[in-house]
């Protein structure tokens, strides 16, 4: 047998007041409307009667004041007038008997009637003793009107009473009603008050209680304590909502379970995140640094370079001592090994855009792997390859990403060397969707600050074996490939895994770039002229020096202002300009001044910059092909770059 729910308990309830409420109402409704009818109609029929009452009454005494005026002053027309108000007024006794009026009331109406037909004929007779002279008689006569009259006025007010009666008859019917509704309203009031108790006593046994339970389950939970349980004794509503109570329950305590382990992997990662964060502002530094310095660095590496390279030419034309041609060899080659540093510091603190294509990660850590692989086995270090059987492909910049793989190979080397036994370093590439895994391991000496290891110039090398650079270059470049790297120490040597995204070959855009044309041209016999525009005035002597051994004659200003007022006056082959100078012309400035007054110069323009890797990443420089050449430069490099120019 289905138990008994609380909602069939209550609709039963409810059922049961609500019939009682629409009985009640619906008889005591059936009461009021039968005696509110009564009492409609007998007040209806009493405003006719009086109203018709009135108009009789009046219309008697109209026709009794007719017949005295005849005594003073006759009127031929009396019985024509007397008439017509006689027949208005027989219209108003037969309309009177039409209404709904009882059989006393219709007695005194007719006897009212007869009266007034009396009334009629002595009228008449009355005036036609008036007309034949015999006033006396028809005195004698008026006094029965009179009475007639008397009579009718006693019958009207008989005729009131009884109406007035049957009125009051009615309005003691409807207050006994009243009063009979009352108690009845009192009644009801008095069951319905013993049901609400009744119906509060159930509810609050049956659903408040419960409900309370269910509530103070809820702050429990709310506090924390996800054991709370609520004891399940019922089948109905209430049993089941504390059913779903304990398996909500112990849902909570599961999913926060599990929410307490995410929140521990969330916060790690955001350990991590905010790691790469600091790492990346200390880079940002360091490059700002960097850049500055390098690019100071590079003007009187120039005039060294230059100058000695010059020496080192008249020397060996003038066959001078051997000696001193090596000295200034000596100077050209660590002034060059000096440009080399300075280059790489500017590659470090200005990356540059990768050039992305299509490149098989496999392939190129098998071709840095060959590179080093003959001198990895005489050391006894030995190769793992655990490629990836798919092959994946990103899209990345290749040079770059062969920098950084062979840095990571050097860095598992050198940890190895460093450990002083024979070792292993394996190398493991999988491919994960949208992404690909890159991971170098080596059995060295492990990583001591792995928190520190990608930072600018950190290094545990000893000095003059490290710049502490390699892995920072490693951490831009995969930066700036959208990638992550990470180091860690495994127990047994160190671990760098690589992510890098897959990305879409198909929609790789080739960057436009200047397509080199040789064209062979001979040499002009003329005489060039070139204007070397530079703020440094050992670098304008050093390029005209060199431009003088190409047979070019040359002129040097220190600003591009300068540089616009001599193009305004004299004529030139070629431009070489600097692209940072003081003034309000740079070199990009003097470069439009160019474009737009002397055109045909426009393809002899050469810039000559300390940083021309920040060049290439302007805005300028992306959107033209204006030949270029870093400072410091050899007189080789810089000879044929001018050649190519003028042959343009």
């Amino acid at each position: 047998m289905r138990p008994a729910t609380v909602s069939r308990q209550f609709l039963l309830l409810l059922t049961i007041a609500f019939s009682l409420v629409v009985a009640f109402a619906v008889r005591l409704t059936y009461q009021f409307a039968r005696y509110s009818a009564e009492g409609a109609r007998l007040t209806n029929n009493l405003q006719n009667t009086f109203a018709l009452n009135q108009e009789l009454r009046q219309g008697i005494n109209d026709q009794i004041n007719l017949l005295h005026r005849q005594f003073e002053e006759p009127d031929p027309l009396f019985p024509d007038k007397f008439s017509a108000i006689n027949y208005n007024l027989g219209e108003r006794q037969t309309q009177y008997l039409k209404l709904n009026i009882g059989e006393r009331e219709r007695f005194t109406v007719e006897k009212i009637k007869s009266l007034h037909s009396e009334l009629g004929v002595q009228s008449i007779q009355i005036f036609q003793q008036l007309q034949l002279g015999n006033r006396s008689q028809a005195l004698s006569r008026i006094n029965r009107v009179e009475e007639l009259g008397n009579q009718i006025d006693k019958e009207f007010a008989a005729l009131n009473e009884l109406q007035t009666r049957k009125l009051q008859e009615v309005l003691e019917q409807l207050n006994r009603s009243v009063s009979i509704g009352y108690t009845v309203i009192y009644g009801f009031a008095s069951s319905l008050v013993l049901t609400l108790i009744a119906f509060t006593l159930l509810l609050r046994k049956r659903v408040l209680q419960p409900l309370r339970s269910i509530l103070d389950a809820t702050d429990q939970i709310r506090q924390g304590n996800f054991s709370t349980r609520i004891p399940v004794s019922r089948l109905d509503e209430i049993g089941r909502l504390a059913k779903g109570f304990n398996f909500m329950a112990d849902s909570l305590a599961e999913s926060y379970a599990g929410l307490e382990r995410k929140v521990e992997e969330r916060t790690q990662q955001l350990r991590e995140l905010q790691q790469q964060l600091v790492q990346a502002a200390r880079m940002s530094a360091v490059r700002q640094l960097v850049s500055g310095v390098a690019h100071e660095l590079n003007n009187p590496l120039t005039v060294i370079m230059g100058f000695a390279e010059l020496r080192k030419m008249e020397l060996v034309a003038g066959k001078a001592d051997p000696k001193e041609i090596k000295l200034m060899n000596d100077i050209h080659s660590h002034a060059d090994r000096c440009r080399r540093i300075v280059a790489n510091l500017l590659q470090f603190a200005r990356q540059k855009e990768p050039h992305l294509e299509a490149v098989s990660i496999n392939e190129v850590i098998e071709s840095v792997l060959q590179l080093r692989e003959h001198e990895l086995e005489t050391k006894n270090i030995r190769l793992v390859r655990r490629y990836d059987a798919t092959n994946p492909v990103i899209c990345a910049d290749l040079y770059k990403i062969q920098q950084v793989m062979l840095n990571l190979l050097n860095n598992a080397y050198d940890a190895i060397q460093e450990a002083g036994r024979p070792g292993t370093i394996q190398v493991r590439t999988v491919s994960q969707r949208e992404r690909v895994i890159i991971e170098f391991l080596d059995n060295g000496t492990g990583i001591r600050e792995p928190e520190r290891i990608f930072d600018p110039f950190y290094t545990t090398k000893e000095v003059g074996k490290g710049t502490g650079l390699g892995l920072s270059v490693c951490y831009g470049i995969v930066q700036e490939h959208n990638g992550e790297i990470r180091a860690e120490n495994t127990g047994k040597g160190a671990r760098f895994v690589i992510t890098l995204p897959v990305g879409n070959p198909e929609m790789l855009q080739r960057q436009p770039g200047a397509d080199p044309q040789s064209r062979t041209t001979k040499q002009a016999r003329q005489k060039r002229q070139a204007l070397i525009v530079d703020d440094e005035e050992t670098i304008v002597r050093l390029q005209i020096s060199f431009l003088s051994t190409m047979g070019i004659t040359a002129t040097g200003v220190a600003s591009g202002d300068e540089a616009v007022r001599f193009l305004q006056e004299h004529p030139v082959d070629i431009i070489i300009s600097d692209v940072r100078m003081p003034g309000t012309v740079d070199g990009i400035h003097l470069y439009n001044w160019v474009r737009n007054n002397r055109p045909q110069l426009l393809k002899r323009f050469l810039f000559v910059s300390g940083d021309l890797v920040g060049m290439n990443t302007g805005q300028f420089f992306l959107q033209s092909s204006v030949p270029r050449i870093q400072k410091p430069f050899k007189f080789d490099d810089y000879s044929r770059i001018v050649r190519q120019v003028l042959e343009n």
